[in-house]
């Protein structure tokens, strides 16, 4: 049995256990205002009926709650109606208790409730006591429950984002990567004015995309295809202009609502880099495309003559980072010597409830 599926078992029973607990507390009080009971801690069938009735009866509340906020009450945008319909649900629920609890109660242990009537009063009220507590407690619950698990989301994400600025401004800004682009640089000054101009305004939007966006979760996939295309056009630079191609197909104002985490088209960039061969005789190709649902980006795989060990905790990392902000991982296989990493999108929509949330 997995970690997860036990921890979500003892959650449950935790969750029941605490329920059963307040369950006997009502029961000891209400059987205490019971007149029908003439000792206390009596222990008879009609005790151990009471007890279960009372059990059943408390965790039907629990369920009925539930389903009535999945199914009506969703977005709860209308407390008070909410609040209402709850109380009349309930005075409905206490009247049909009522009628079945005196019918088990007098049919099958014969017990006289003398003057009292039909409809106890007493009986009724306590039950919608009992429901409404019932919905208290629910709510209390789920309100502690999703602060928990909001703050325990936040703080997964604070982590898995600081991790992932960190290496973006690493790759960016680490001595040896910029070692090698002053050194690309002053082999392009003697030899081309033009193009090290080029290089130069490159390095310095790619520099002040890392220190713009570093503190953001999402970035517009816009920006996010214009870093990568700084950091490719310095890569293209330092490789030969033949030995790496981009095919860039994403169409811009069918995306201009997508938006992607910062960086990630540049670590695959990299990526594709580091694990793949390029020479003017066999070169290396990247595109890059999307559809409404995912964003691909693909390279031919062409293989070393010395294999680079991957721990491949690059792609695992962005992974870790798509699930948390949008709830679905990214997918990358094999097709036809190609590698194919599909990105999910990450729409406004997505952003703005992931704000909110």
């Amino acid at each position: 049995m997995k970690t997860k599926d036990i921890h979500l078992k003892n959650k449950k029973l935790k969750i029941f256990l605490s329920r059963l607990l307040l369950i006997y507390g009502l029961h000891l009080i209400i059987k205490w205002g019971d007149e029908t009971f003439h000792h206390f801690f009596d222990f008879t069938l009609r005790g151990i009926y009471f007890s279960t009735f009372v059990i059943i009866l408390w965790m039907t509340c629990i369920y009925l709650l539930d389903y009535l906020k999945k199914k009506w009450f969703v977005s709860r945008k209308q407390p008070y109606t909410y609040l209402g319909f709850c109380i009349a649900y309930g005075y409905i629920f206490a009247l049909i208790t009522n009628i079945v609890y005196r019918y088990v109660d007098t049919n099958y242990f014969e017990t006289d409730w003398g003057d009292i009537g039909y409809f106890n009063p007493m009986l009724i009220l306590g039950i919608l006591v009992l429901f409404i507590s019932a919905l208290s407690f629910n709510e209390y619950f789920q309100a502690e429950l999703s602060a928990k698990e909001s703050q325990i989301l936040t703080e997964k994400l604070k982590k898995e984002n600081a991790i992932a600025h960190y290496k973006l401004l690493q790759t960016q800004i680490e001595p040896h990567f910029l070692f090698n682009s002053l050194s690309v640089l002053s082999s392009l000054v003697h030899q081309d004015a033009g193009l090290s101009s080029d290089f130069i305004i490159r390095l310095s939007r790619l520099l002040r995309f890392s220190m713009t966006w570093n503190e953001q979760m999402f970035v517009p996939l816009k920006e996010e295809v214009d870093f990568m295309l700084d950091y490719f056009f310095l890569m293209q630079t330092r490789f030969g202009n033949s030995s790496i191609t981009l095919r860039n197909n994403i169409c811009i104002p069918s995306t201009k609502d997508f938006f992607l985490p910062p960086g990630t088209l540049q670590t695959l960039m990299e990526n594709v880099i580091k694990h793949n061969s390029h020479s003017l005789e066999i070169p290396l190709t990247v595109y890059l495309y999307n559809d409404e649902k995912f964003i691909y980006f693909g390279n031919n795989i062409v293989y070393k003559s010395k294999k680079i060990n991957s721990t491949g905790i690059g792609l695992k990392n962005l992974s870790q980072r798509f699930t948390l902000l949008c709830g679905k991982g990214i997918t990358y296989n094999i097709q036809k010597n190609n590698f194919v990493v599909r990105l999910p999108v990450i729409t406004k929509n997505i952003l703005h409830a992931h704000i909110n949330y």
